[in-house]
């Protein structure tokens, strides 16, 4: 227990203090803008019909959590974090906590059905290019996946949608009701996900083939099943644990242009309709959630360290590990 306390505990408070400093840093670039954003956000909500009585306005700050200064609504609004309260919105007048909590489960399905085809995708070209033979052959497999960042999301989302939906009719153009619905956005997002994975991958795949412990298994006969497997794969494995945590952040965050093309309610959607209507406190919540998600991925990513790498164990309980 106090090896593994003392593995987790640093790594405990950096994820704290990802949370404080996402937090912090939004609050202050969002207060440093231009003009009073309660007046701003109803102008968007209520064109020139908004009042602008001053007894009125300091009412509907209040309201709003917007009241008093700065410094003020920055204690307040952190400590309501710990109770989960992220304020209340300015253009529907609901709790900001449950607009995120009704919208999160849609972007978490496409995120979660966008890293395992992207992830099986790379794994998939990766071990295809590595034993492809003759060598022209495997240079042409690795310019494949490269290809899903070079298409931008909204150009590849528009031909899946042409295709699949309005030509052969098998998926639904948009929506969010059932699994159809997240196939395509799924597909469009798995493209940079899975390119962004093959690159790391593959170089560690390939470097790992070229190592001597590689060479002594060929040499006594084993298949090159186990090969791959047991001794090339598994050895790549590590510096790919880091990327597959900084796709999860992307893909929490990442959505926006997705759900746009396939009208889609989720986190990147609620962001854009929030910073169209200058609702501050609604973009705020957001950052706030997709930051918390990001370090609590980096947490474990950071933690499976610990059990996938033996070197790390070693240097924590002096021994050598099995």
């Amino acid at each position: 227990m106090r090896v593994i306390a003392r593995f987790l505990i640093p790594k405990l408070v950096q994820c704290i203090f990802v949370v404080w400093a996402t937090y912090t840093v939004a609050f202050l670039l969002i207060h440093a803008l231009p003009g009073d954003p309660v007046q701003a956000a109803l102008a968007v909500k209520g064109g020139d019909a908004t009042s602008t009585d001053p007894e009125q306005l300091e009412r509907i700050r209040e309201r709003y959590g917007l009241d008093g200064p700065v410094w003020m609504q920055y204690i307040t609004n952190f400590l309501g974090l710990f109770r989960g309260d992220l304020g209340v919105s300015i253009a529907t007048g609901a709790p900001v906590s449950d607009m995120i909590a009704r919208a999160l489960p849609h972007t978490a399905a496409v995120a979660a059905f966008a890293l395992v085809l992207g992830l099986v995708g790379a794994i998939g070209f990766t071990v295809w290019a590595y034993l492809a033979r003759p060598a022209w052959v495997r240079n042409v497999i690795v310019q494949i996946p490269p290809l899903g960042i070079a298409i931008p999301a909204f150009l590849s989302g528009l031909v899946l949608i042409s295709v699949f939906s309005f030509a052969l009719g098998i998926f639904p153009a948009s929506g969010t009701s059932g699994f159809a619905s997240v196939v395509l956005p799924g597909i469009t997002l798995a493209l940079p996900t899975g390119a962004i994975f093959f690159q790391v991958f593959s170089a560690a795949v390939f470097d790992a083939g070229a190592s001597a412990f590689v060479f002594t298994a060929n040499a006594k006969g084993l298949a090159q099943r186990t090969v791959v497997l047991r001794h090339v794969m598994r050895n790549a494995l590590l510096p790919s644990i880091t990327i597959i945590g900084l796709q999860v952040g992307y893909l929490a965050g990442g959505t926006a242009v997705v759900e746009t093309v396939f009208s889609r309610d989720g986190i990147g959607r609620l962001t854009v309709d929030a910073v169209l209507a200058r609702d501050i406190n609604v973009v705020l919540g957001v950052v706030v959630v997709v930051g918390t998600v990001y370090a609590v991925v980096t947490l474990i990513v950071d933690s499976l360290y610990g059990v996938v790498d033996p070197r790390t164990r070693t240097k924590l309980t002096g021994r050598v590990a099995r």
